[in-house]
């Protein structure tokens, strides 16, 4: 990631939906600070005002166990004084805490307002956000990041295609139907060794990962090659292996089997997608792997998605994008509520967990939904 530096509330109002991904709505943001880096960046949906205490106790969990040098609070409403509620609870409950307000912001109507500044730089009236004065936006253009209109537009990017998923669904019952042996197309899993069926698998995922210029598109592939991928992660050990290699620092590579991890370094590609460049080519690259797995669990029905989708919700949450991960995993739960590793990234996204190794200069910071 590049360090972008922000110059003031203006800029934080600006850069919060290109950190978010998406403009909030009807929404309070906290914003964890430390010198000049973000940490953990919190959202909620404005909460009915008696229901506002309990709202603030599930924000400042997580910052109790960050404690940040200061929190920013940011109240989106489209009704005046909606916000006030949440902002009052959450930063009664941080002063409790001992911990530093630096400001509290409202957005409204294409306006902002530092509610508890009296100075003449924060006039009554408001004024307007301004994306495009702000040099941090730039830089995130230029990081190919474009804010959704809304959450909700979120879930269309992983939602399942009806007619796409209805074809993969398809050649995911013929690999059911199939007999061990050969098929017209060739060998069948169970006629491979486990090392032959990993390497067979780990080919098809490279194309996926693939993010280079002029790469086959995901939605080029054919149904049976989707229904590969997808069949192989009910290997338990490749589909770790598959986020541990995604998701440098997530997993141990170590633990891996060594042959697995032999096929992994032999076929994947080198995940660029994690290094720190001053161009802000690993940034790019990372939003187009991710990209390319949204394209992959559109084209799977529900009941055979959720292994995937759990692969794009770690991926998401390495990168910081806690309200794409949470999308994914209210998709995989639903179709499997069990799913111990969804299970498992859910409750770290509850806890505020977050990867290792990705804290960023003011501008870039986990996101979570």
């Amino acid at each position: 990631m590049t360090q972008i530096r922000l110059r003031g509330p203006a800029d934080v109002v600006a850069v919060l939906p290109y950190q978010l991904g998406y403009h909030p709505r009807d929404s309070i943001v906290v914003v964890a600070l430390h010198d000049r880096a973000v940490g953990l960046i919190e959202r909620l949906d404005l909460p009915a005002p008696e229901h506002a205490e309990e709202a603030g106790r599930v924000l400042v969990g997580p910052l109790l166990r960050e404690r940040p040098e200061a929190v920013l609070l940011v109240g989106y409403e489209t009704a005046e004084g909606s916000s006030s509620p949440a902002l009052d609870a959450v930063r009664g409950q941080l002063m409790e805490a001992d911990l530093d307000v630096l400001d509290r912001l409202v957005v409204r109507d294409g306006r902002w307002y530092s509610i508890d500044c009296a100075d003449t730089c924060c006039p009554p009236e408001g004024i307007p956000v301004q994306a495009a004065d702000t040099p941090a936006v730039a830089e995130f253009v230029g990081l190919e990041v474009s804010p959704l209109t809304g959450r909700s537009a979120i879930t269309d990017l992983v939602a399942a295609d009806p007619t796409l998923a209805a074809a993969v669904g398809a050649a995911l019952g013929e690999r059911g139907a199939a007999d061990p042996g050969l098929t017209a197309t060739g060998p069948t899993d169970a006629s491979l060794s486990d090392a032959a069926r990993r390497l067979r698998a780990l080919s098809g995922w490279a194309v996926v990962c693939d993010v280079t210029a002029g790469a086959a598109e995901v939605e080029d592939l054919a149904p049976a090659q989707l229904a590969l991928l997808v069949h192989s992660l009910e290997d338990l050990a490749l589909r770790d292996g598959l986020v541990a290699w995604l998701c440098p620092g997530s997993l141990p590579l170590a633990c891996l089997p060594p042959d697995l991890f032999d096929a992994l370094r032999c076929t994947l590609p080198t995940p660029t997608w994690h290094r720190t460049s001053p161009d802000g080519s690993g940034a790019i690259a990372g939003r187009r792997l991710v990209a390319r797995l949204q394209s992959l669990v559109r084209s799977v029905p529900d009941e055979h998605a959720t292994p995937a989708l759990t692969v794009l919700a770690n991926l998401a949450w390495w990168q910081g994008d806690g309200a794409l991960a949470r999308t994914c995993l209210d998709r995989a739960l639903e179709a499997l509520p069990g799913y111990r590793l969804a299970l498992l990234l859910e409750r770290m996204l509850d806890l505020g967990v977050r990867p290792g190794g990705h804290g960023e200069e003011l501008g870039e910071g986990v996101r979570a939904g």
